[in-house]
């Protein structure tokens, strides 16, 4: 071998051994890439904080490695070696790559951080406030029409979800095949859903899921066996074990199972939203997923775009748009983001300036602010996302809870949040009384322009009859939807106390009746002619009566 053989060899050698390590260093950088967005799962979306994020991330272990893996293999920057066209001088070559790097890089990092500086800026409120309040249009109705009349209110649902949580919890813990594998999802959703009657009726529902990864790889193969269902007006629970072929795809799962990975992997560049568990009406589980698209600059305004399903059996997946949805899907705007769309509508529709200063005719979300005065209320639709405005001043619902909890203060129990109900043209709240370790214990139902209208009772008949009398002693003129009205005698009257109430019971010729206490009751004496308006009959057989009313 010639002497200048050798010396090709060897510069050949060197350039080998000196691009191993760069062959390394971006392997390991692209590894390395691969299995952050395995985990983390960003959007591929320039409008998605997440992935730039992930861009920066990137940006800054490229350049420290580069940094690390020069020091560690100087000769890669020092040695001289010419290529056989000997035009080419390597050292400089690199040394020049060396000094050039850190400067691409940093204004790379600089281009990045103007160009999101620059996208938040203009997408801000500061200069999109008409954007951002017009996303929605909210129509004004007068309360005591535009809200349905409640005649009854033992069909509304009062459960909370911290209740639904404890009675879901003790289903599982009957099913003894179960209880140690896995546990209730934490994350209930409220849906309509058809009852055995073939109405629709509000439950609470919740899958199962795996307690930890061991107990997934146990139970990998079979699945989640099925998920619970709450009847939020009869608060009572019940386990829906699916037939065929179980839940695979889970928040709980692992790897190509796992719900997020799922999600991202069918839609690389969606921006989503909530994700909620659902059933269609025949009972197959569904996770609903909505995905989000920017109004305003980069990242500003953000609303739904499309509502994305995916089967919690196999994992198909459909996309839709919102009004194109399947009529079951129950949630494509959650709670979240329907107070926040109001409330840019309610302080920038006078402009940014206005929201910033002199705040006229600003409103927002007691829920999420807590503003001393209430003057009115808006019911969303969460499927539609349709507003409705109803100008009602008086109390929010934390005034009114704590005002039902005050009634009841020797107790110590606890006020859930409340539901508005209409009572003759009256805004009302009700809610459910709850002791510490969560059961329901009482009913009460507080008037929301005046929250010194308070009533407590073990029962939702008694308590709305309770109120009705508040009501009319208070000067309110309640029409009641009595069934029928009648006539007859009265044999014996009886006072009892419930609760520091006191209940009335009639009985007469045509059976007994209960009402609540007024002071007209105390003229009426055994063998008197009543007159009653009556309404449903409870469990016991005792009618409701919500007026009576001496006979000539």
């Amino acid at each position: 071998m010639s002497k200048e053989t050798l010396r090709q060899k060897k510069r050949a050698d060197k350039k080998n051994g000196r691009a191993l390590p760069v062959i390394l260093y971006l392997l390991a950088v692209l590894i390395l890439a691969g299995l952050v967005y395995y985990v983390t799962l960003p959007p591929m979306n320039i409008h998605s904080g997440g992935f730039w994020t992930f861009v920066i991330f990137l940006g800054i272990v490229v350049t420290a490695s580069y940094f690390v893996i020069g020091t560690i293999t100087g000769k890669m920057f020092t040695e001289t070696v010419r290529f056989p066209s000997g035009n080419i001088d390597f050292q400089a070559s690199m040394e020049g790559a060396k000094t050039k790097f850190p400067k691409v890089m940093g204004l790379l990092g600089l281009a990045v951080a103007a160009f999101l500086i620059v996208g938040s800026v203009v997408g801000s409120q500061m200069f999109r406030a008409k954007t951002y309040s017009s996303l929605i249009t909210v129509e004004e109705e007068d309360f005591s029409s535009g809200i349905a009349e409640t005649e009854y209110v033992t069909d509304i649902a009062l459960m909370d979800t911290a209740s639904a949580r404890i009675i879901g919890a003790r289903t599982l813990g009957t099913l003894s095949d179960l209880v140690s594998q896995y546990q209730v999802s934490y994350n209930y959703t409220q849906i309509a859903m058809q009852n055995a009657a073939g109405e629709s009726h509000p439950y609470k529902v919740a899958p199962l899921e795996y307690e930890s990864f061991f107990k997934w790889v146990k139970n990998r193969q079979a699945g989640i066996p099925g998920y619970v269902k709450v009847d939020t007006v009869k608060f009572e629970a019940e386990f829906v074990r699916l037939t065929g072929d179980y839940i695979r795809y889970s928040p709980s799962a692992y790897f190509s199972k796992n719900l997020t990975r799922a999600l991202r992997f069918a839609y690389p560049t969606a921006i989503f939203g909530s994700v909620c568990f659902e059933v269609d009406d025949a009972g197959h589980p569904y996770w609903v997923a909505s995905t989000m698209k920017p109004h305003a600059g980069l990242f500003g305004a953000m609303d739904v775009d499309k509502v994305v399903t995916l089967d919690a059996v196999t994992g198909e997946t459909a996309i839709y748009a919102p009004a194109d949805s399947p009529d079951w899907i129950d949630i494509v705007y959650y709670g979240d983001l329907i107070c926040r769309k109001y409330d840019w509508y309610g302080m920038l529709r006078g402009g940014y300036l206005n929201s910033a200063f002199s705040q006229v005719n600003c409103v927002v979300t007691t829920d999420d602010f807590g503003y001393e005065a209430n003057i009115g209320f808006i019911l969303a639709n969460s499927r539609t996302g349709e507003y409705k405005f109803f100008s009602v001043a008086g109390a929010e619902e934390y005034s009114a809870m704590s005002a039902a909890e005050g009634s009841v203060q020797q107790y110590g129990y606890r006020a859930s949040f409340p539901s508005l109900i209409n009572v003759g043209g009256e805004a009302t709240y009700i809610m459910v009384l709850k002791d510490a370790s969560g059961i329901v214990k009482m009913y009460s139902m507080v008037n929301v322009k005046n929250y010194n209208i308070v009533v407590t009772s073990t029962t939702q008949d008694e308590v709305f009859r309770l109120y009705k009398a508040a009501l009319a002693q208070n000067g309110a003129r309640i029409e009641t939807a009595a069934e029928e009205s009648l006539e007859t005698v009265l044999n014996e009257i009886v006072y009892v106390v419930v609760n520091g109430e006191t209940v009335v019971y009639l009985k007469t010729e045509a059976g007994i009746f209960r009402t609540a206490f007024s002071e007209d009751l105390l003229f009426l004496e055994e063998g008197d002619r009543i007159s009653l308006e009556i309404g449903g009959r409870d469990d016991s057989g005792v009618q409701q009566a919500y007026s009576v009313k001496k006979g000539q």
